[in-house]
């Protein structure tokens, strides 16, 4: 373990095997930091946060701090949770919840990039790369694998589908269905996330499956209960293509097409 000497620990936080804390940092009570994580200088982490292992987290980052909510109760028991093995950029900020005893998360082989906010009882999946100057408001879920590109805001109780992907700079108030792209202020449905399917090695029939749903999806002449009748009748049931109809099933905000 190495610990600048200019850093300030609580007694009360757990810091396992391995890890090292550059000057300046600043780590509050009850704060669980695994094994081999690398917390940079002048980084904040709030008390109750829980980290996984072998994270980096940059200078400049806080983790836990209080919600953006007029009216939160300080005290109130909330926390910030990290998986393992995500990296955590340069004045990155995410709030623990705004509810009590439950959490924000943010899952395992995730990429932050600077200056990007996630905000209180956000749930951010397993490998799920945020680009700089991202903003996601309260109550967000971004599912794995999914790519939020830099400068887009999402709106609070957005749903981000799974290998989805987010063009610069949008707007984002309604969900992002999972394999498609979506771009534009407010944003608009592009087609299919080509390169996230190619890169997670799904197999070219259900990749054309799915583009062929995504048509479908697009077209201005049915609307969602017909699309999902079409779909149903006409493409052959992958995994991909029940989960793609499930998602626009519970849709709760309505979904970008």
């Amino acid at each position: 373990m190495t610990i600048a000497h200019t850093a300030i620990i609580d007694p009360a936080a757990q810091l396992g095997p391995n890890v090292q804390v550059g000057h300046y940092s600043l780590i509050g009570s009850n704060v669980t930091i695994g094994e081999g994580t690398e917390i940079g200088p002048h980084v904040l982490i709030e008390p109750g946060t829980t980290i996984g292992g072998n994270c980096r987290i940059f200078q400049g980052a806080q983790i836990g701090g209080e919600p953006q909510i007029t009216g939160f109760k300080r005290d109130m028991p909330t926390t910030t949770r990290i998986g393992d093995n995500t990296v955590i950029r340069e004045y990155v900020t995410i709030h623990r919840s705004g509810i009590e005893n439950e959490a924000t998360t943010v899952g395992s082989h995730c990429m932050l990039m600077g200056y990007a906010h996630v905000a209180h009882d956000c749930h951010i999946g397993n490998h799920v790369v945020v680009v700089n100057y991202a903003g996601l408001s309260g109550h967000i879920v971004v599912e794995d694998f999914a790519f939020i590109s830099g400068q887009v805001g999402i709106h609070q109780h957005v749903r981000v589908g799974t290998c989805a992907m987010v063009g610069g700079m949008s707007g984002v108030n309604q969900d992002v269905l999972p394999y498609t792209t979506v771009a534009g202020n407010p944003a608009g449905l592009v087609g299919l996330n080509a390169v996230g399917l190619r890169r997670r090695d799904i197999k070219p029939e259900v990749r054309t499956a799915v583009k062929t749903a995504i048509k479908l999806i697009r077209s201005p002449e049915w609307n969602t209960t017909q699309v999902i009748e079409k779909i149903e009748a006409e493409i052959e049931m992958h995994p991909e293509i029940r989960y793609l109809i499930d998602f626009m099933k519970n849709s709760k905000r309505g979904f970008i097409d």
